[in-house]
């Protein structure tokens, strides 16, 4: 069957976006198919960390996000006398990704930004108004029944439409659910006069019976998440929002911008791959937002997947996408689980082994995949910035290269610098792969080409 496209992407929040102009950088053919008629133009999202600041640069598109952002102080977790449990402050220099650990962001200007890198690509296109009804697929194709009785295939189809992903429910999968449940009321303010007492970290407020969050936006923009009980009604009246916010601020101080009730959730996707169909993002995963790892997660899913949906379309096996599941969900799961340990902390549940003094910012390891899980394999490598001023990633155009300890004449784009893996487990060097994670150790050019080859 002749296909339209080589890829179709249900869901074009910044997930799909951004899977969208990561494949089309590389030139493959993209169908983006939203529902929405325009881009929501309000925030939710409003963190990423260093490493999806990498994969906005592998887009070509990170001057481009940083009007929308500034450099987040970190977080304090606090108890009912101020005292801090946890520190969680982030460097203000430039960390191990290349860029800085934590981002405060502005969605709808990243989402712009997004958008606008679309135009670049004469193979991608945007298509709103459609919604998908059906999906059917064969050997070598999908095919999508949309709204109106039209159609669209496509070598893969990659659902990224959250939450309530049509694409999920209709591939039949489900979600296992971690056990965590909880309404919370969303509130995003804009100042109307300085507040600077209310300071620019991130605060937890652990109250067992009043768990709330504090969130600095970018400019003047001011976030508070509160728990809600039991006996609080669904719809949560204006009068009732201020009363809840009175310990911090008031009308006089700020205007409303946005408020909403949201169900916090801990579910993974029983599998993230179906025939040529995937998942990612909210479709794949959910978790509660007291990491501010939800939109990281789903921008590392499309950071793995675009480039392996790439290499098959180019000839590899079709063996590479199937280490996308693996990979990704036993990641994702350990910032799941942390954050949920933090949740419970917040809420004083006293259940589980919550971190307590400084807290340091994670990386966890792949699942089994790609590549060795020899201590260095599966890692998350640093980004070497040369003297040049050029990153890593960027010299390697996106590609395989080699990160070694002493110069090494290699076949693939090199680079030296440190990296304290390869110490702990005596490697001389490490082949990274175009999203940031490490292929395997090694310690002699003669195993480069073996491992590329093997891809």
């Amino acid at each position: 069957m002749a296909v339209d496209c080589d890829v179709a992407i249900v869901g074009c929040g910044p997930v799909g976006a951004l899977l969208a102009n990561l494949l089309g950088r590389r030139g493959v053919s993209v169908r983006i198919l939203e529902k929405q008629q325009k881009p929501f133009g309000l925030p939710r999202a409003i963190h990423f960390d260093g490493e999806a600041m990498r994969a906005f640069q592998a887009a070509g598109l990170a001057e481009e996000v940083l009007p929308s952002t500034m450099v987040g102080r970190g977080m304090l977790f606090k108890d009912n006398d101020d005292k801090v449990l946890i520190d969680w402050s982030r460097e203000q220099q430039i960390g191990p990704m290349g860029w800085y650990e934590s981002y405060r962001v502005h969605q709808p200007g990243l989402e712009e930004a997004l958008l606008k890198g679309l135009t670049r690509f004469r193979h991608v296109e945007l298509r709103r108004g459609v919604s998908v009804s059906n999906i059917t697929q064969d050997f070598g194709s999908v095919l999508l029944e949309l709204n109106g009785n039209d159609t669209l295939s496509a070598r893969y189809v990659v659902g990224c439409d959250g939450a309530a992903s049509a694409t999920r429910k209709l591939l039949g999968i489900g979600l296992d659910d971690l056990g965590y449940n909880e309404r919370w009321l969303v509130v995003d303010l804009i100042l109307q006069r300085p507040r600077d007492d209310l300071g620019d970290y991130s605060i937890q407020f652990c109250d067992e019976e009043n768990p709330a969050t504090y969130v600095r936006g970018v400019g003047d923009r001011r976030r508070w998440e509160m728990r809600l009980k039991p006996e609080d009604p669904t719809e949560i009246s204006d009068d009732l929002m201020w009363q809840k916010l009175k310990r911090w601020i008031t009308p006089q101080d700020a205007r409303l911008e946005r408020s909403a009730v949201y169900t916090f959730r801990s579910c993974v996707s029983q599998e993230w791959q179906s025939g040529r169909c995937f998942l990612a993002g909210d479709a794949a995963h959910q978790m509660p937002p007291f990491m501010g790892q939800g939109m990281c997660a789903g921008i590392r899913d499309v950071a793995n997947l675009s480039w392996k949906l790439d290499r098959v379309l180019k000839g590899s096996g079709d063996n590479l996408l199937a280490t996308y599941f693996p990979e990704r969900e036993k990641n994702v799961r350990q910032f799941i689980e942390l954050t949920v340990r933090l949740g419970k902390l917040i809420n004083q549940t006293a259940a589980g082994n919550a971190p307590a003094g400084n807290m340091k910012s994670i990386w966890p390891s792949l699942g089994e995949g790609l590549g060795s899980r020899d201590g260095v394999g599966g890692e998350l490598a640093p980004q070497i910035v040369l003297p040049d001023g050029v990153r890593a990633d960027d010299f390697a155009k996106q590609s395989f290269y080699v990160l070694s300890k002493e110069p090494m004449e290699t076949s693939i784009p090199s680079v030296c610098g440190q990296w304290d893996k390869l110490d702990e487990f005596g490697f001389r060097a490490a082949i990274i792969r175009p999203d940031g994670y490490a292929m395997a150790g090694i310690n002699s050019v003669d195993e480069i080409d073996a491992h590329i080859e093997a891809v």
